[in-house]
């Protein structure tokens, strides 16, 4: 996307005083251009060829069809275009539902943990660009829920550690992975070599190192690779 071309959004929530309210605050924002604000799901994926939206915020639960199914049908069609959905539960099964066909482009965030405006604006950059954003609480839950044994060398990390090792194991970058849990690059590497140390291996194998990581994961979680978003 033209970094001068304005990100074109659309907002779906069944309370009109939370559409008008995400759209006051995102109108102030010179990079979003709001083009739509829609009561269900129904109307979000009929509507979505119509308005052409680059991202869609939604709310997941919604009389009528909720906004992980609505999500699915939107993306059925459109694929290029980014999904939020906003949550006030941390439901495990709606996100692994959401995320299962393909998580780019996705976002996935607690209403009571996003904090301001800034965070949602740079999701909504994010999503635009193809990137996958999780709440790092839900990236805590999706991790730890299947439980990790207790002589697993996995127990010696710290949660964060946790989280960004369960990043690596869905394939994401550096980069990504900064995106997702809001921290810098420089402290995901940190994280990393700090796994690598835990862990016994040795962080001068490369790749070979974070292949070795995401096995030791994936074997303590009782997880093949598919399962992690299936």
């Amino acid at each position: 996307m033209n970094v001068d071309t304005k990100i074109k959004v659309m907002i779906v929530d069944d309370q009109e005083v939370i559409r008008e309210a995400f759209g006051m605050l995102l109108s102030n924002d010179e990079s979003v251009d709001l083009i739509g604000a829609l009561p269900d799901g129904q109307s979000a994926v009929e509507m979505v060829p119509v308005l052409g939206p680059n991202v869609v915020i939604m709310d997941v639960k919604m009389p009528g069809m909720n906004g992980v199914s609505a999500a699915q049908k939107i993306r059925e069609n459109n694929p290029e275009v980014g999904i939020i959905l906003l949550s006030a539960y941390d439901d495990s099964e709606n996100i692994r539902e959401f995320l299962k066909d393909d998580p780019r482009g996705k976002s996935y965030l607690l209403k009571h943990t996003l904090g301001t405006m800034d965070e949602l604006v740079r999701t909504i950059h994010d999503v635009a660009a193809g990137r996958t954003v999780l709440d790092p609480i839900m990236v805590e839950k999706l991790t730890t829920e299947k439980g990790i044994d207790d002589n697993s060398p996995l127990t010696s990390l710290t949660r964060r550690e946790l989280e960004v090792l369960s990043l690596m194991a869905k394939a994401c970058t550096n980069s990504t992975i900064a995106s997702i849990l809001y921290i810098q690059p420089r402290t995901v590497e940190h994280h990393i070599n700090s796994i690598f140390s835990k862990l016994g291996i040795a962080s001068e194998n490369g790749q070979h190192a974070r292949v070795q990581a995401v096995l030791a994961y994936l074997k303590a979680t009782g997880q093949s690779r598919n399962e992690i978003l299936n």
